[in-house]
């Protein structure tokens, strides 16, 4: 019996080998057009991380981390396919199952942001509001944290935001707009709280005054606070965030296609394995 079962573990490795679809060639070239990509899209991300201001640096930052990953993930690939390395195959699947991690982590991240985002649209305009309440805590705790929300206001301020918005327009034109989340929940105080239109970054007299909103009391017509405080813009840079991503589509997608690529690789490394147990 255990003869027979020695026997069976030794033609284990040779119908890896026998495998005629050419695993290690598509790993390997596979491998060296991601060593190219990641390789420019290190340098890149390094020159702008160091020409640009601190506002985008936090959108540089974990892109270098990613793009060197990447970077070493295909240059592991790469030679271990070439030269049949089990210890590199081992350190590349290594660095893969990370970024497997990595990957479906973040799909599994906005497509529950995608649920959580729900703009209420105020009656009789075109204009969706954002309420940070919505959100879950975990939500609120994870993207917007209040001690580094001066950084975020800052950066608002620096980036001149609502200047497309400093126009000359009546009521029922800026009332008829499609504002970007960022225009409503920062450039502009919650309709609900009753101020009278002026201009589009103006508001006076109230009407009637909200005074169960926070946010009511945070608006300012200065320039340089308007709706930034308010709870409102914290509500819409988790909305801008998820706008800006991926689709959950194409997050899906990015997943499937980096399991393709490693279990490419897989074969590829147990038909080299079968070829040196031989």
């Amino acid at each position: 019996m255990a003869k027979d079962r020695e026997e069976q573990s030794n033609e284990k490795p040779s119908y890896f080998k026998n495998m005629s679809f050419p695993f290690n060639t598509i790993f390997l070239i596979s491998n060296a057009i991601f060593l190219v990509t990641s390789t420019f899209w290190f340098i890149t991300v390094v020159m702008l991380h160091y020409r640009t201001d601190e506002c985008n640096r936090f959108v540089t930052a974990p892109g270098i981390f990613v793009s060197f990953s990447f970077l070493v993930m295909a240059l592991t690939g790469l030679c271990a396919s070439y030269f049949k390395s089990d210890c590199l195959f081992r350190i590349h699947f290594f660095i893969f199952f990370l970024w497997m991690f990595v990957v479906v982590a973040k799909a599994v991240f906005f497509i529950f942001l995608e649920k959580e985002i729900n703009p209420r649209l105020f009656p009789g305009t075109k204009i969706q509001e954002y309420r940070f309440e919505d959100y879950s805590g975990w939500v609120r705790r994870l993207v917007v944290k209040d001690d580094e929300w001066y950084r975020t206001r800052r950066c608002l301020v620096k980036d001149h935001v609502c200047n497309e918005l400093n126009q000359n327009m009546t009521a029922s034109q800026f009332y008829q707009m499609n504002l970007t989340p960022i225009q409503s929940g920062c450039c502009k105080p919650p309709l609900s709280c009753g101020y009278k239109y002026e201009q589009p970054t103006i508001w006076t007299g109230l009407r009637y005054y909200n005074n169960l909103e926070d946010d009511c009391k945070r608006w300012n017509n200065s320039a340089d606070t308007l709706c930034l405080d308010c709870d409102s813009c914290k509500a819409v840079i988790i909305a801008d965030l998820q706008h800006n991503s991926f689709s959950v589509t194409m997050n899906v997608l990015h997943v499937i296609f980096s399991l393709s690529i490693g279990i490419t690789g897989w074969f590829s490394w147990l038909r080299i394995l079968g070829e040196t147990q031989k």
